[in-house]
Formats: C-alpha cells, structure tokens, sequence
C-alpha cells in the first residue's frame, strides 16, 4: 500500500472514531476515551446520601446512598475538548449542596480516566491515583 493510501485509510479511521457515540453515558465495554466517575458517601455520622448527578444531554437520575455505597458512571468527553460539564446534587438530613463534578479542561476535576470522589459534609474530595486527596468546597449558590 502507498504512503498516500496509508495515510487516507488512517485519516478515515480516525474521523470514524472521533464522530462515533462520542458523548453521552454509554455501557461497561471497554474504550479507552472514556472518562469513568464514582462517588462514595463517605459522610460522617453514616448519614445517607441523595446523589443527583447531569449533564446538559444526560440525567443519571437519583440515588440513596447508605454510608461507604458508591454510584458509578462511564462517558466520553465531547468533542471539542473543553464542552463536557456533570454536576451533581448532595442531600442530606437538614442540607442540600451542589457541585461540578467533571468540567472539562479543570485539572483537579479532570485529570483521571478513573475519577473517584468521596463526599464530606465540607465537601468532595478527588481521589487521584498517587498522592493526597483534593479537596473541593460546594458551590455557592442554592443551599
């Protein structure tokens, strides 16, 4: 096969992967440009937890958490880079809170394939793979 040819055929490949199902919430297969989220209630005095996490294009519905439960969910980042925005709510006994959980382009939200975040009442922590927690407050706004 010539350079020329090589290099269209992988330039269509390309462009097939790029414009194929790349956003919204998609099943467990494996994907290397999907972006994985799981939250925990790690709240103190076990307290349960209300979790309602969107998107503009998708609504992950509500979830109870009971003390250590997690809720888990995989994504592609659209395209551009830079547009792909989740945000969640955090109810509990007498509080309710709000915070961005993924923002595309935010290194301390964004700099995972494998997101993890423990909920406190002072609020979310990223878990990254080596180092220490990263700590977030709530969003101002609505409480």
């Amino acid at each position: 096969m010539s350079p020329l040819l090589q290099r269209v055929v992988l330039l269509c490949v390309l462009t097939l992967l790029s414009v194929h199902n790349i956003h919204g919430v998609h099943d467990n297969s494996i994907d290397l440009f999907r972006t994985h989220v799981n939250v925990v209630n790690t709240l103190e005095d076990n307290l349960d937890l209300t979790l309602h996490c969107k998107s503009k294009d998708d609504d992950l519905g509500e979830h109870l958490l009971h003390q250590n439960d997690s809720f888990s969910w995989s994504f592609r980042p659209k395209w551009p880079i830079g547009t792909t925005l989740f945000f969640c709510s955090f109810a509990w006994t007498g509080e309710f809170h709000y915070f961005d959980i993924f923002i595309d382009g935010d290194t301390g939200r964004t700099d995972c394939d494998d997101c993890n975040w423990n909920v406190h009442k002072s609020g979310p922590c990223r878990i990254p793979d080596h180092g220490e927690p990263i700590c977030f407050p709530w969003n101002k706004g609505i409480k």
